[in-house]
């Protein structure tokens, strides 16, 4: 990591260091104006001028002290046994992209630090929309051939870190997985490993994966828009007999994890198209956004 330690990640008031950038760390709300091509305008020369004061440096982190719980959307509060994310632990996220950003959503606009790596595919649109605070979010897509160590310097200045388990290439060790929960427990932090299959990361404390899904919006016809989605969201939790389950839309009709009874019942879902009266009859055309 170019000689990158844990400390140096943070300055002398806890907050991240501009080091990030070792780790290849980009602000999530840098990438809007990044992607737009936009560049600063250059003023004319104005002659000589004041030296201008230093930037200031990132917000700091949530404090780890005053909050040993951070909190998650409501409908996946009850999964959980703590009721939300408890510092110290690793939660495991198995084949849902859309769960993933509703875990982090609550704890990111409550004022904690995310980072994810290993995501280079992440829509960043997406993650606003499902509420996580893009100025407190960062990424590193690409973490090279030592995500672990990346990982590791991460976990002493961000709130919540999510990796990647599926990086290719990368094989997880279970000697890797022990260090990473024992310095997640030290450092107060959360650690969130995404799986693609339950049970690929055995030190993980919880594992939340969602199944199913039927979109509401369109009608019997195929036509509509689709507003929302139902899924079942299944937990299990070391040291608790059995799995729980809850039914939530994941989108709500807002974008981010909303109950399942804020979608009124009677609600058009998915379905198949009615057949046409005519065989020369255009088949209706549905609208999806």
């Amino acid at each position: 990591m170019g000689g990158v330690t844990a400390s140096s990640l943070l300055d002398e008031q806890g907050s991240p260091a501009r080091r990030w950038s070792d780790l290849g760390v980009v602000r999530a709300s840098e990438l809007t104006g990044r992607r737009a091509g936009r560049r600063a305008a250059v003023p004319p020369d104005p002659g000589p001028v004041a030296t201008p004061e230093p930037e200031p440096p990132p917000p700091p982190p949530a404090d780890r002290e005053g909050a040993s719980v951070l909190p998650v959307a409501g409908p996946l509060a009850g999964l959980l046994p703590d009721g939300g994310l408890r510092r110290g632990s690793t939660v495991a996220v198995c084949g849902s992209t859309s769960l993933l950003l509703a875990v982090l959503a609550e704890a990111s606009r409550a004022g904690s630090w995310c980072a994810l790596v290993g995501l280079p595919d992440l829509g960043v649109q997406a993650a606003a929309e499902a509420g996580l605070d893009l100025a407190r979010t960062a990424l590193v897509p690409r973490p090279g051939p030592r995500p672990a160590a990346v990982v590791a310097a991460l976990v002493d200045g961000v709130d919540v870190v999510v990796l990647d388990t599926t990086l290719p290439g990368v094989r997880w060790s279970a000697g890797d997985r022990q260090r990473l929960g024992a310095r997640v427990r030290q450092r107060g932090a959360v650690l969130v490993p995404v799986t693609a299959t339950p049970g690929t990361w055995p030190g993980a404390e919880v594992e939340l994966r969602a199944e199913g899904g039927a979109w509401a919006g369109l009608g019997g016809d195929g036509a509509g828009r689709l507003r929302s989605r139902r899924v079942r969201v299944r937990c299990a939790a070391r040291g608790r007999p059995g799995e729980q389950e809850v039914p939530i839309l994941l989108p709500g009709p807002a974008g981010g994890c909303a109950p399942d009874g804020e979608l009124p019942v009677g609600a058009p879902l998915t379905g198949p198209p009615v057949p046409r009266e005519r065989p020369d009859a255009p088949a209706p055309i549905g609208v999806a956004g």
